[in-house]
């Protein structure tokens, strides 16, 4: 059931980036990290949209792969958030406990602390979504480092 409303909610945010270029998929690898991307995929795997949105997602996988970044001024995950999660998914489901370290410097916001557990608060509403139980996921903020993003890590 909480497999069929991942789906649901990957579809309806997702609508017209759902699919995995094949030959950008061919250059991933075979991980079990990247196993939740290909069973994404629909018909329309050439979508200009959908090759942009992987870029973005390698990238980030590419440059820390347990770091979910976020816009400056944002608290929302975005698509390329929840890919880079659901790429991960199967290593994030076989953690025992799952830390989410929010971050967001205090130099560029006044509400620097609200917007950083938000950001946690929005990346644990969606593992847990995923089917990842609640209890696991413990929630801590950082206000110091110059980075805007939630760190994914196991305790």
């Amino acid at each position: 059931m909480k497999r069929l409303l991942l789906g649901c909610l990957l579809t309806t945010t997702l609508a017209a980036c759902s699919s995995t270029n094949s030959q950008q998929a061919a250059t991933t690898g075979n991980n079990a990290i990247n196993k939740p991307t290909a069973t994404l995929s629909s018909a329309n795997s050439n979508s200009p949209a959908q090759a942009v949105l992987n870029q973005k997602i390698d990238a980030n996988m590419a440059a820390a792969p347990g770091f979910i970044p976020f816009a400056a001024t944002d608290s929302t995950l975005d698509p390329v958030g929840k890919g880079q999660i659901l790429r991960q998914i199967s290593s994030i489901q076989a953690m025992k406990k799952i830390t989410l370290r929010g971050y967001c410097y205090r130099g560029s916001s006044n509400k620097a602390k609200p917007v950083a557990q938000a950001r946690a608060a929005e990346v644990r509403d969606f593992l847990v979504t995923a089917g990842i139980p609640a209890k696991r996921i413990t929630i801590r903020i950082n206000t110091d480092k110059k980075q805007h993003g939630v760190q994914i890590a196991s305790r």
